[in-house]
């Protein structure tokens, strides 16, 4: 039984401050795994930069270990913001999508290829023939 591993850290970091410095985003990876280590062995961080709420997760060898973390971040206070910690539920996708701004890139898409198709020759044996001309 591989048990819970995987932690959910919340409030970690404002987006803005990640978005300004790519050093910002080795910083706080930095002082995760620092803050991690001592509970087990870290397999992996993933930093959702662009996750409003500031989301980090970790990845444990062993279930105590994560155990341990959840217990040592449930509230306490990281730069002023209250960190939230729990066991990530196994479904849930962190990964923060502009809506917005990803159909306005579709439909930038959608009209270069139109652009496109309608700048291309067709061979001759696939254009349209009328009989009789």
């Amino acid at each position: 039984v591989k048990g819970l591993r995987i932690i959910v850290l919340k409030n970690m970091f404002i987006p803005r401050e990640l978005i300004k410095c790519d050093k910002n985003l080795e910083k706080l990876e930095k002082e995760i795994y620092e803050k991690c280590y001592s509970h087990g062995d870290v397999e992996k961080i993933t930093v959702f930069s662009q996750n409003p709420d500031g989301i980090v997760i970790v990845k444990f060898s062993l279930p105590t270990a994560a155990s341990e973390a959840v217990n040592r971040f449930k509230n306490t206070y990281i730069n002023g913001r209250k960190i939230e910690a729990s066991f990530w539920d196994g479904v849930t996708d962190y990964t923060f999508v502009d809506e917005v701004k990803e159909a306005e890139e579709m439909k930038k898409r959608h009209e270069d290829f139109g652009k496109w198709l309608d700048n291309q020759e067709l061979p001759e044996h696939l254009r349209l023939r009328v009989e009789g001309e």
